[in-house]
């Protein structure tokens, strides 16, 4: 008989089965599984975890903490932020240490260290990285420019005070070898219409050199940069052929120039030699070839800085101190402090004694002399390290060399200016560490100047012996870099004197000062003393003491932005710092600063960018010089003229009345002046100063101007100066359509993207299955995407800067060449720029055949007789667009233009009274 249910009992009719299939239970069910499965993970709500919470257990620091949340909602709370945009930042798994772990001295170094992976640190680099702004350049972390104000302050102490600079990111290549073998193959890289290597002004060791080096052979093409040398001075005592000469080479051009001295002297890396070397002398590297020359790149054991300013020697002298070792005793054994030692050791045997009940005072004496005990052991083992002097000084040639560097420093105290010494002269001394004569505050140098004409000539007389420095002695500046004694033993020293600024009888001595040689070299300026001052060589370790002993005597720091202003108001292109536009290093420096002012420049919006076209600039950021050779002689390839004879005849033939030997040789050779063809892709370095008002900026164009232009000038003189016409943009209306036609792309595909969304959302279930397939569909979609704004990116880009092709006829007036360097001059208190122009030009008025006019320039009319000038008419104001093209366009004459040509080393007058030498000037400048 079947049961009967519980249900039939109240009266139902329906019945359940005994049994249930779990599978098809399962199965029917499985729609209602997935939704709620996708439910859960992709919530339709749009609050966050914490936002859950009551009001009063939320907190701010929850979206970046998740240990604030409870422990049941933080896995769910991560897992939302890791979808979000702020994933990346998700706080680590491990612990950050702690500041007091971080900050310890050991742990301080490792990560100094591992900081300088990548870049090399100069020894100022942690005083320079707390006031500058830094930048990596080189290889190096440099310092740009004082995060302060400084400009006109710096230029005020680079002209009536001290300005300091550290440049040791210079690298100093040592190069020994035969005399002979030295000055063949140096000279097969020099200009031999200048001074070289092998000059007798340079080769017996008294001053230093700067020269541009070229590749072998290579002259007058193939420069690679300026590079500073010396010799090293030739003793009496000492009869040999092997001479070694330091080149000081600029970061900028360091691997061209080392690839050249390579390939040149045939040099091969010795390891065996290097790994000993290294480990001794701390070298860098070691070369050899099989005539018996060796190269030491000497990196990390020199520093060296540049200090420029009225005031330099006032600095220096005072700052630091030579020791009296002609009163020292050569020839009995050195002690140190062993009479202190015996005394210190006495009272802590008597203290020692008396301490069976020590009080609280007596303990503090102990543990006083047993640190007296510690520094005086320090002081003995580290001194009689550091006694390098006393077996060198033995030798009578250098106690002799001694005395006379020592007179001469007596007269540099007295000396105000170092223009007043001979120029580029080289002075070794030795020096007592400046640490123990560090003044409590900075104090100015005495502004009063008590020169006079006849101690310059005084010194021209003590040069003799004054370039004998022991710093050309490996194993000495290995010794003096590693017997650095640390600050705080020092400092303890200083705090036993009785009364402060006294030295007591116990320490404070000079046989426990540390002796540092060092060279000092005298870099010349202008007539009026800009730009002029000492340069000062240091081992390494050093560099700290010596800048901090600067730096108390008020000494104004600089940075790189000071070397470049510096030559530019010194008016000095001869220098490491610029390169000259044939050079390796200035091409790579103009890639690298045309792609950062392109990207600044299309980071704007589009009605903010500067339409260039319409001015008629071709090359806003940077200077076509291939192109303006092209245009002006057929050929792409230019090099700069450096023709000492040349630049003279040129110079004579421009102003013949500024300069006596330049007319003299003029007048003796214009009738063998060389051929126009052969000087045609040359390039030649200009000064031009304005004598109104306006500041040229670099990558501003040089146009000629035409005789109407130099008419208006001689009747007006207050004519305002030609406006360039607005130029016609071909590519205006196809970026407006362009543009247009993107945002109607970028609608639609905005459409696009939230159909598929929707549909994503409608058909989950059925899509969860494909979603491997689906991510790469969307990672196709997406990549599609952002080539299209890619290439938008460099359609629009090219539209609005365009290839340049032609740069001559680009303005009105024919383009003649670019600004390399300009600014507001301070030494002229006036617009002033440094450039490059096409010498074609110049060259035109002496070759037979004259110049035929530019297809684009109206003939040159005759000049009309003369009569009463009319009033001039009121100067009238450009629009803006073109009052912006006097600043970056064509820069034209306005009242006066004088030009130099910086080689000839002097200057011509534009204003002349006839129309032919008006041309002249306008050709020359």
């Amino acid at each position: 008989m079947k049961k009967k249910q519980f249900g039939e009992f109240l009266g139902e009719f329906q019945s359940l089965p005994h049994e249930v299939s779990i599978m098809n239970y399962v199965s029917s069910r499985a729609h209602e599984i997935s939704a709620m499965t996708s439910s859960i993970e992709n919530p339709k709500q749009t609050k966050l975890i914490f936002q859950k919470l009551p009001v009063y257990m939320r907190r701010r620091v929850m979206s970046h903490n998740a240990k604030r949340l409870p422990r049941r909602l933080r896995e769910a709370h991560l897992a939302q932020m890791v979808k979000s945009g702020n994933g990346k930042d998700l706080p680590s798994i491990n612990k950050r240490l702690s500041r007091k772990y971080r900050r310890r001295p050991r742990n301080l170094l490792s990560e100094y260290n591992r900081r300088q992976r990548d870049k090399l640190w100069l020894e100022t680099h942690i005083w320079h990285a707390k006031r500058f702004y830094m930048i990596d350049k080189w290889g190096y972390r440099i310092a740009s420019h004082s995060n302060d104000k400084s400009f006109r302050a710096n230029y005020r102490a680079a002209t009536k005070y001290c300005l300091l600079q550290d440049i040791s990111y210079y690298t100093c290549i040592e190069i020994t070898g035969e005399e002979k073998l030295l000055k063949t193959t140096l000279i097969t890289h020099c200009n031999t219409s200048m001074l070289t290597f092998t000059a007798k002004k340079y080769i017996n060791g008294h001053r230093e050199g700067t020269l541009m080096f070229y590749k072998k052979n290579g002259y007058p093409q193939f420069p690679i940069g300026n590079v500073d040398f010396f010799w090293q001075p030739n003793k009496s005592d000492i009869q040999t052929n092997v001479r070694t000469i330091w080149i000081w080479v600029h970061p900028a051009f360091y691997d061209d120039f080392l690839n050249e001295i390579i390939s040149s002297f045939e040099f091969k890396q010795n390891n065996v030699e290097q790994e000993v070397a290294s480990t001794i002398h701390n070298l860098n590297c070691l070369y050899t070839n099989n005539v018996g020359c060796t190269m030491i790149i000497l990196r990390n054991a020199l520093n060296r800085f540049r200090l420029r300013g009225a005031l330099t020697l006032n600095v220096l002298t005072k700052a630091l101190q030579l020791p009296s070792l002609n009163k020292l005793d050569f020839c009995t054994d050195y002690t140190i402090l062993k009479d202190n030692d015996d005394s210190l050791r006495n009272k802590m045997i008597d203290t020692s004694i008396t301490s069976d009940n020590v009080q609280s005072t007596e303990k503090k004496v102990i543990d006083k002399i047993n640190e007296d005990i510690t520094i005086s052991k320090y002081l003995n083992t580290e001194l009689g390290k550091n006694a390098w002097y006393i077996n060198y000084y033995k030798k009578k040639e250098n106690k002799e060399a001694f005395k006379v560097q020592e007179q001469l420093w007596q007269i540099l105290m007295s000396l105000g200016s170092s223009n007043y010494l001979p120029a580029n002269m080289i002075i070794g001394v030795t020096i007592l560490d400046p640490r123990f004569y560090l003044s409590e505050k900075r104090t100015k140098c005495n502004t009063e100047i008590t020169e006079t004409f006849s101690r310059s000539i005084l010194v021209d007389r003590l040069v003799t012996n004054s370039n004998y420095s022991p710093i050309w002695d490996t194993e000495i500046r290995h010794i003096v870099s590693s017997s650095c004694m640390p600050t705080n033993i020092i400092n303890k020293l200083r705090s036993e004197c009785l009364v402060p600024g006294v030295s007591n009888d116990q320490y404070y001595t000079e046989d426990i000062m540390a002796k540092i040689p060092i060279l000092l070299i005298q870099k010349p300026g202008t007539i009026t003393g800009l730009g002029s001052g000492i340069d000062v060589i240091i081992p390494a370790r050093w560099a700290m003491p010596f800048w901090l002993a600067f730096l108390m005597q008020c000494a104004r720091a600089g940075g790189l932005q000071e070397s470049r202003s510096i030559a530019f108001e010194s008016l000095n292109p001869n220098t490491p710092d610029v390169n000259d536009p044939d050079s390796p290093a200035y091409m790579r420096e103009a890639l690298i600063t045309k792609e950062q002012l392109t990207k600044k420049y299309f980071r704007y919006p589009p009605n903010r960018r500067i339409n260039f076209v319409k001015f008629g600039i071709r090359s806003p950021f940077f200077c076509d010089w291939k192109n303006l050779m092209k245009n002006w002689s057929g050929n792409e390839d230019f090099y700069v003229l450096r023709n000492r004879e040349i630049l003279l005849l040129l110079q004579a033939g421009i102003c013949p009345a500024k300069n006596k030997n330049a007319k003299f040789l003029f007048q003796n050779t214009s009738s063998s002046f060389p051929n126009l063809d052969d000087y045609k892709n040359c390039l030649i370095h200009v000064h031009v100063s304005i004598m109104g008002k306006g500041s040229p900026k670099k990558f501003a164009i040089i146009c000629m101007p035409t005789f109407e232009d130099l008419n208006k000038i001689k009747t007006n003189k207050k004519w305002f100066g030609p406006v360039e016409k607005c130029h016609n943009d071909p590519n205006e209306k196809i970026r407006k359509a362009l543009r247009k036609n993107h945002l109607i792309l970028l609608k639609r595909l905005r459409r696009q993207r939230v159909r598929r969304k929707q549909v994503l959302k409608n058909n989950a279930l059925k899509l969860l299955k494909e979603s491997d397939k689906l991510n790469e569909n969307e990672h196709i979609i997406v990549s599609s995407h952002r080539k299209i704004i890619s290439d938008q990116l460099i359609k629009m880009s090219e539209l609005y800067l365009p290839k340049c092709a032609e740069v001559r006829y680009s303005c009105d007036r024919e383009v003649m060449g670019y600004i390399t360097l300009g600014d507001f001059s301070f030494s002229q208190a006036k617009g002033s720029f440094l450039r490059h122009t096409q010498l074609t030009h110049c060259l035109a008025p002496y070759s037979p055949p004259p110049m035929t006019p530019a297809p684009r320039t109206p003939a040159p009319k005759a000049p009309a007789p003369k009569a009463p000038a009319p009033k001039a008419p009121a100067p009238r104001r450009a629009p803006p667009k073109r009052a912006f093209f006097s600043k970056i366009g064509a820069l034209l004459l306005r009242d006066c233009v004088s030009a130099t040509s910086s080689d000839a080393a002097s200057s011509f007058s534009g204003a002349t009274s006839d129309t032919a030498g008006a041309t002249k000037v306008c050709c020359g400048f």
